[in-house]
């Protein structure tokens, strides 16, 4: 390439870039979404990144490409794009099996912030687009960015799809010739190590420009994209015109969570881009209007009524107490601590109405009340344990200070977590503020407390049980339609045996689907031990997705044993049987699990199939990280098609709870074995109903990208876990929120 060529084909880019010296000092320009859903500014990446927590769903158009990206910024150093690319003109596949419908190409991508932006450098990132999928998008490229008042430029190199105009050779041919050429990508699913970094560069760049009207945002930018080398999907040729390498785009934004996106892309092509975000970490809970008040502590009991008698200024907390020959008499009676008025009934109703606590018993001992039983409404530990104080606060004697919950699961002693009602007292009028509060608040391990006399035995739960609930079976990105669903009605069941037994039952039942296009069964080299799922989901209206007996103890002071035979899942009955090891407080647990399944009939009643395995793993859990946990669980075993390998999966948990997450299995099966996909892998976001709803819920909303249905590193889908039924033992989370102890 010649020394003009070279300064021709970069000197729109630089030019973008001095653009940048003329900006005046208004408004920081935002980060925002391009059209591939990662920040930046139209087709091309920006150093920028999004506020650690942003979760944002990105739809774009530009002929022929319809782009559906979900976007995820677990930290504040790294971006994680997941995307569907619909291709008009090119069928997914045969028209007898795909009809009408187009090809659809799932991709990854990542980005990584090496620094920040200081007074003379700018920000600089590296990232990857379509690391994961077919590799007709793949690109890597390093950017950097620099705002000059409202004005903010952007100037990178890439290889691959972004870097195609081939600006000049690369330089890392200086340590092998293989880098002056990229080779096509060629299967699909993997990472495309052997094509990184390889190839001539491009250069990109653009400047993105925050009117005066704060919802206005103006982006141009230099494409280093060449359309005339347009990826080739069924190795079918994209025919793109294009008459100019700058695009042009106005962004809006009517509200603080959607972005409207119109530009002028290639000199001949309209972009229309609709983007919907928000920031899970930071996301606020919803009124508790549905929940009840909280209880009054005896000291805003007594400030209430000294104000209505107007006599005089708030009393201290211990001025309600009984006083002389009143405290005596109660101490004396046979409901000590309860004040007059109070019995251990009325205070268990109202533990179960305003605590969400099912009291099994009361012990009481010189200082301190110890209810066992189960919390079952408020997500934050905290905040069930201060509530559970409230209602005792103005219901027992002041003179025992402490309140204890040990949590306890179908009667497997757990953690328990203890508050002083002085200092609850004192916190609620202000006298002192959450850092000396939570000194007052202890999480230990069962049976840390000494031991009380027996005071109350609450009554058992209900021996039968059930609710019906809506249900969701969907598959997305097939060759018979993009999304394929099934909604159902479903029964839940359990019938209690004994404290530590219970039996569990599903009945499914049809209500509407689309899977009369369920046509395509994936070819597999292995046992079908999961690409039979349109078998499963077409033979029957009504199933029995679950049906199981399960038992749980405690074997030892961090040591738990779980068991369980029947149908564990829609495709396999069996039994098994699971140990964890847990200490309280600490970052790491082990377990493991082992099983005996046979697969069942496409009906999911009661018969089965031949296919029988025994499978099984250890898995060591870790956290890292005080602010916002990176939590790891790596499972080592046997998978249902007899495969062996290990499982990694990778999330960041928000104080909130709200976590984002990835996984990846590799086992012994080659790629070719495994087939499309090569490996098993996705990416997850868990959410708690607790911030979508106007009242205090347990339970959470998961929303899993699972690319393809293969057989390779499939693992059987167990009821319970004993880590998650254990979770009052992670203290950090107890203590990440401990401000819901009175929010």
């Amino acid at each position: 390439m010649s020394r003009n060529s070279l300064r021709h084909r970069a000197l729109p880019a630089l030019s973008l870039l001095s653009l940048a010296v003329c900006g005046g000092l208004r408004a920081e320009v935002p980060a925002t979404q391009n059209d591939w859903g990662g920040i930046g500014l139209l087709q091309t990446p920006t150093a920028r990144m999004a506020e650690e927590g942003e979760f944002a769903f990105t739809a774009s158009h530009t002929s022929p490409y319809t782009r559906y990206n979900v976007a995820m910024q677990p930290f504040s150093w790294f971006e994680g794009v997941y995307r569907y690319v619909n291709v008009a003109g090119v069928p997914y596949g045969p028209e007898s099996l795909s009809g009408d419908q187009n090809y659809k190409d799932k991709s990854i991508d990542f980005k990584l912030k090496l620094w920040d932006e200081g007074r003379w450098l700018p920000a600089v990132a590296f990232g990857a687009r379509d690391i994961g999928g077919t590799g007709l998008f793949s690109s890597e490229y390093l950017v950097a960015s620099k705002r000059f008042g409202d004005l903010d430029a952007s100037l990178g190199f890439a290889t691959g799809y972004l870097g195609s105009n081939g600006d000049f050779r690369n330089p890392l041919r200086v340590i092998d010739d293989r880098f002056d050429i990229r080779p096509r990508q060629r299967g699909t699913g993997e990472f495309n190590t052997q094509s990184m970094f390889r190839g001539p560069i491009g250069i990109f760049g653009g400047v993105a420009w925050q009117t005066p009207w704060h919802p206005l945002l103006v982006k141009i930018e230099y494409d280093g994209h060449d359309y005339d080398q347009e990826a080739r999907p069924r190795n079918i040729a994209v025919v793109i015109p294009q008459k100019s390498r700058i695009n042009l785009g106005v962004q809006y934004t009517p509200k603080p969570g959607v972005r409207i996106t119109l530009g002028w892309e290639r000199g001949n092509e309209l972009l229309a881009t609709l983007t919907l975000r928000g920031n899970l970490k930071n996301s606020p809970r919803p009124n508790r209007w549905l929940d009840p008040p909280k209880p009054p502590l005896r000291s805003e009991v007594a400030r209430n009524a000294d104000a209505s008698a107007n006599s005089k200024s708030p009393t201290d907390a211990s001025d309600s107490a009984p006083q002389g020959a009143d405290a005596e008499a109660i101490a004396a009676s046979n409901n000590h601590p309860l004040l007059p008025g109070h019995t251990w009934e009325s205070v268990d109703v109202e533990l179960r109405r305003s605590a969400g606590f099912y009291v099994q018993k009361v012990e009481v001992n010189d200082h301190e009340v110890i209810l066992h039983g189960t919390q079952l409404k408020y997500f934050y530990p905290t905040e069930g344990l201060g509530r559970a104080a409230r209602v005792l606060d103005t219901a027992i004697d002041p003179s025992v200070d402490w309140v204890t919950l040990e949590y306890t699961r179908q009667n497997m002693p757990i953690a328990q977590s203890s508050v002083s009602r002085n200092a609850l007292n004192a916190y609620a009028q202000g006298d002192i503020d959450l850092t000396e509060m939570a000194r007052h608040v202890e999480v230990n391990p069962p049976g840390s407390s000494r031991e009380g006399e027996v005071v109350y035995e609450g009554p058992k739960g209900r021996l039968f049980d059930y609710h019906v609930s809506p249900g969701l079976n969907e598959i997305i990105g097939g060759p018979d339609g993009f999304f394929l669903y099934q909604l159902t009605a479903n029964l839940h069941t359990s019938l209690r045996v004994n404290d530590s037994t219970w039996l569990t039952a599903t009945t499914a039942v049809d209500v509407h689907n689309n899977f009369r296009k369920f046509k395509y069964d994936a070819p597999s080299n292995l046992p079908r031990v999961r690409t039979d799922i349109r078998h499963y989901v077409t033979t029957s209206d009504v199933t029995i997705p679950n049906f199981q007996v399960t038992t749980v103890h405690a074997l030892g002071r961090d040591l738990y044993g779980m068991a369980y035979a029947g149908l564990l899942e829609m495709m396999y009955g069996g039994v098994g049987g699971e140990l964890l090891y847990r200490p309280v407080g600490q970052r790491w647990a082990l377990g493991v699990e082992a099983n005996w399944v046979k697969q069942r009939d496409f009906d999911q009643k009661f018969s089965f199939r031949d296919y029988e395995v025994a499978t099984g793993h250890a898995t060591l859990y870790t956290h890292f990280g005080d602010d916002g946990r990176v939590q790891v669980a790596t499972s080592a075993g046997r998978y249902l098609a007899g495969d062996w390998g290990v499982t990694l999966d990778v999330s960041r948990m928000f104080r909130n709870g709200v976590v984002m997450g990835a996984f990846a299995t590799k086992t012994d099966v080659s790629s070719a074995e495994f087939g499309e996909g090569s490996f098993d892998k996705g990416i997850y976001l868990s959410v708690p109903m607790d911030l979508l709803l106007p009242r205090s819920s347990q339970v959470r909303s998961r929303l899993m990208w699972h690319p393809l249905v293969r057989d390779g590193g499939a693992r059987l889908q167990r009821k319970y876990s004993l880590y998650s039924l254990t979770g009052e033992r992670d203290s950090h989370f107890y203590f990440d929120n401990i401000e819901y102890i009175d929010p």
